[in-house]
């Protein structure tokens, strides 16, 4: 039952990463030999082996870690003066530094550190979701982190991560403001935003009259309780009264397709 419901959770995930991004998720080639130790002294339960290999997607060598046998993420890329497997290497090593602690595995969650989204084990750096993975995987960069944060709790045997539990970790420590926010829809769809992307009403987008095109935005709707990462590609709206102008696909993840209109709250969650 903990297998499906990982599955289920790991493909809805997949979906909202599609609608937020509107690219397609890559397909992962053949696995190569495992190449690096394990830590001993640890029994299966606790969370090792935890393992480093090379692998390959297509015709590009990759560094996959692994966590009982499981790959829990891959790295493609050099990043932060450290070459895709010293990277890789980085990983294992703050792996098993904080299980040799015996931190809480629940602690496992995506999160921000300088800047950038991570992946955290309590206030412990895992892994920094780098510019080339992102690319790789053509996935935004919280979506990522939270794909490879439930790809190591379910290699410990936890139940992954929904998406909205995911997103209040990032929104904790700021400030959420209340806005009227509305939707727009069919008459726009495959239109140019004001960043020069074509509209897409299916995926999770906004328009915001100031905020930097780019910027991450959570979006709840206190009526329903339901909450959607949005990322702001246009300019709007441009009614008196209202805040935020969210793609139909937002709209309906929180429950307002219908009415049209709702007063929400937004919290910025990276500019």
């Amino acid at each position: 039952m903990k297998t499906k419901a990982y599955l289920g959770v790991t493909v809805g995930i997949l979906m909202a990463a599609l609608l937020l991004s509107g690219f397609a998720i890559h397909t992962w080639g053949k696995q190569a030999p495992l190449v690096a130790v394990t830590t001993p002294g640890k029994s299966s339960n606790q969370c090792e082996p935890v393992m480093l290999r090379w692998g390959k997607d297509q015709d590009q060598n990759l560094v996959e870690v692994l966590v009982n046998n499981s790959v829990v993420l891959r790295i493609r890329t050099a990043a932060g003066g450290y070459n895709a497997w010293q990277r890789g290497e980085l990983v294992v090593a703050r792996l098993r530094a904080a299980l040799a602690e015996g931190i809480d595995a629940n602690s496992i969650l995506p999160g921000f550190e300088n800047q950038e989204v991570v992946v955290l084990a309590g206030t412990r750096l895992l892994v920094t979701v780098d510019k080339g993975s992102v690319e790789a995987n053509n996935t935004p960069a919280p979506y990522l982190a939270l794909n490879w944060a439930n790809n190591i709790r379910a290699s410990l045997g936890l139940e992954p991560l929904e998406p909205e539990q995911a997103w209040q970790t990032f929104s904790r420590g700021k400030t959420a403001l209340t806005a009227r926010a509305s939707w727009y829809g069919p008459r726009f769809h495959g239109r140019r935003t004001a960043s020069g992307e074509v509209y897409n009403q299916e995926v999770y987008t906004a328009a915001h009259r100031t905020l930097p095109f780019g910027t991450l935005v959570l979006v709840t709707n206190p009526a329903s309780g339901k909450s959607v990462l949005v990322r702001i590609n246009d300019r709007g709206p441009f009614i008196a009264g209202r805040g935020i102008d969210l793609s139909r696909a937002a709209a309906r993840a929180i429950g307002m397709e219908e009415a049209g209109v709702a007063d929400v709250q937004i919290t910025v969650i990276r500019q």
